[in-house]
């Protein structure tokens, strides 16, 4: 698939959008599990100690995955965010929609795990391998995820396709669906 990819602003618009709904889905549990433990009602989002850290952290980590994998599959390789802003991740090579496998590469292997220095489930990742392995080991892979993800963004800056790292290693771009132009979905449905 040929042609120029999405600037920069609307992209980052699109992805503010979903890591403030990411955030409030991951986090709930956390909310929840910790005012029943602390009895409190503050806006604790910190893992709880022990066992239960553990428990919760991979379920908040799941709800994230969920949100950034599941919704783009089923909405057409699309999150509010880039439905809000009339953006569509696509195969790179012919513009169809991505795989199940593709979307999980870009979006879990890419965006959350390489480039994670600003994401709310990677934050609870380090936080579990820090639990794992000790905070140095963890502020290692932070340093590494935030060069990975100036790295990306600078590739979604300057190249001329504006394809990040998770765009690259999963073989996706993201393109602007102007109010003439329909995704596949929505025009085999007759939705806008």
């Amino acid at each position: 698939m040929k042609g120029a990819g999405v600037g920069p602003l609307r992209r980052l618009a699109a992805y503010v959008v979903d890591w403030y709904l990411a955030t409030m889905v991951c986090g709930a549990p956390l909310l929840l599990v910790n005012a029943m433990r602390t009895g409190q009602q503050t806006l604790d989002t910190s893992l709880p100690p022990d066992g239960a850290g553990w428990l919760w952290g991979i379920a908040a980590i799941a709800l994230g995955v969920l949100y950034y994998w599941l919704i783009p599959l089923v909405w057409n390789g699309r999150t509010p965010g880039k439905r809000l802003l009339r953006l569509q991740i696509v195969r790179a090579d012919n513009g169809a929609a991505p795989s199940a496998g593709q979307l999980l590469l870009r979006q879990v292997a890419g965006l959350l795990v390489l480039e994670g220095a600003v994401t709310f489930p990677s934050q609870l990742l380090r936080e579990l391998l820090a639990r794992a392995v000790g905070e140095g080991v963890a502020n290692a892979v932070r340093i590494g995820m935030v060069v990975i993800t100036l790295v990306s963004v600078m590739l979604g800056v300057y190249t001329p396709r504006k394809r990040m790292l998770h765009d690259r290693i999963s073989g996706t771009c993201e393109v602007f669906l102007s109010e003439k132009t329909a995704s596949p979905n929505q025009k085999s449905n007759g939705k806008a």
